[in-house]
């Protein structure tokens, strides 16, 4: 029964919402806060805003935490140099918020400072459903990017991964 209800939920929950709350400008900005913050470090930062899962998916039970996974592996997060890709997936149909991090930058920065960093952002986007929360998460990704793998100085940095945010 749980299935069923959560399917509803999906169902329920407009393809157009995360549109609607991210919509052009904010996606915008949320691009520019990856590319300006990956300056700092050898990471890479992917953001994905869903605004509900395939009712086939929510069905089954897939949980937020699998739908994570699959899409860092379609993104290529995994395929970074350094290991050190970080993924923040947002599901709005069931208000959930997972950080996948790549080997080389999870080694270094424990469960319990992923969680914490997913657990504020879910609690900010509760009160305010827009890009706000969300660009300061991002920044939080950044900071612990920088500081496990800073930018070597004057060396240009080289993009492994598309910035703009991908919005389901």
């Amino acid at each position: 029964m749980p299935h069923f209800k959560r399917a509803l939920r999906h169902l329920g929950t407009r393809p157009g919402a995360a549109n609607r709350h991210f919509p052009a400008e904010a996606r915008q900005q949320l691009q520019q806060a990856v590319a300006a913050g990956e300056q700092r470090h050898h990471g890479e930062v992917r953001v994905v805003i869903e605004s509900s899962l395939p009712v086939g998916l929510a069905f089954a039970g897939i949980t937020p935490r699998a739908r994570a996974r699959a899409l860092f592996g379609a993104l290529e997060v995994w395929n970074t140099e350094g290991h050190t890709g970080v993924l923040l997936y947002i599901n709005l149909a069931d208000h959930a918020v997972e950080l996948l991090a790549d080997r080389g930058i999870d080694a270094r920065v424990g469960p319990e400072t992923w969680r914490a960093l997913c657990n504020e952002l879910a609690a900010g986007l509760a009160r305010d459903l827009s890009v706000r929360p969300v660009l300061a998460a991002v920044e939080q990704i950044h900071h612990l990017l920088a500081t496990h793998f800073p930018a070597e100085d004057g060396k240009p940095k080289h993009n492994q991964l598309d910035d703009r945010p991908v919005v389901l």
